[in-house]
């Protein structure tokens, strides 16, 4: 069966971003215009530059014959593909939030910018762009982020500053293991297990109680471990990412 010629989408996401835009907010009182507009603005920044990856390999051959034109003919992969492509998008998205921006971003910045996705998701099943349960779908992850990734960035702050107050007399004879990615394993009282890529639990590692209730098992710790005196400690860390999912 011959392959289907791929063409410009009518409308294109750059379309539906713009018509977004010129229409009255849903969520009013959660979010402001111009809090929507910089999210629409670092949406299409974001696939501007790295939407190509997440394509087929007919796809990213389309999207570069247009994109290695020269002006007025180059096209970004937003004035290419549609809407639809937002469930291509939106999981690496707020892995971006979750893994750049909110080393960069306050905690207002991500949740409006999280909510105006949930409405952009909102508005394109109103208007017949995107399929009603992909788009619900989207728009809950988006929702669940604007929750999740502040509470994320409030326990990195806070056990970061732990971690300094914890080492920062002994840093300089007390051997770091090397940074590493670890799973939140397991939650109690004010204590912490951690869990390596190969499956090794460590733990307990003591942690505070405002610390503790922003975490969730099963999220990601990137940090660096000191055993002292029998028991594990934080001695540096790189950030904690909750568990996105679309």
């Amino acid at each position: 069966m011959a392959q289907k010629k791929l063409a410009i989408a009518t409308p294109t996401l750059e379309d539906a971003l713009n018509n977004f835009l010129k229409e009255p907010l849903f969520c009013t009182g959660k979010i402001r215009a111009d809090e929507r507009e910089t999210a629409v603005e670092l949406l299409r920044s974001f696939v501007y530059y790295n939407g190509c990856h997440f394509l087929s390999p007919a796809e990213r051959a389309f999207h570069d014959e247009h994109f290695n034109q020269a002006p007025p003919e180059h096209r970004g992969f937003h004035q290419i593909f549609g809407p639809a492509k937002m469930a291509l998008l939106m999981l690496p998205f707020l892995d971006f939030m979750a893994r750049e921006m909110a080393h960069v971003a306050s905690q207002k910045f991500v949740i409006a910018t999280c909510l105006s996705l949930e409405e952009f998701c909102l508005w394109l099943i109103k208007h017949g762009l995107l399929d009603p349960e992909i788009g619900e779908e989207l728009a809950y992850s988006a929702a669940e982020a604007s929750r999740n990734l502040p509470r994320a960035m409030r326990a990195t702050k806070r056990l970061h500053q732990e971690a300094q107050a914890e080492t920062s007399e002994e840093i300089r004879w007390l051997g770091f293991s090397e940074s590493e990615h670890y799973r939140i394993a397991r939650l109690h009282s004010n204590m912490l297990w951690l869990e390596s890529a190969e499956g090794e639990t460590i733990g307990p590692i003591n942690v505070s109680a405002r610390v503790k209730v922003d975490l969730e098992i099963g999220w990601e710790m990137h940090c660096s471990l000191i055993k002292r005196h029998n028991r594990w400690v934080i001695g540096g860390l790189g950030g904690i990412f909750p568990v996105i999912t679309v």
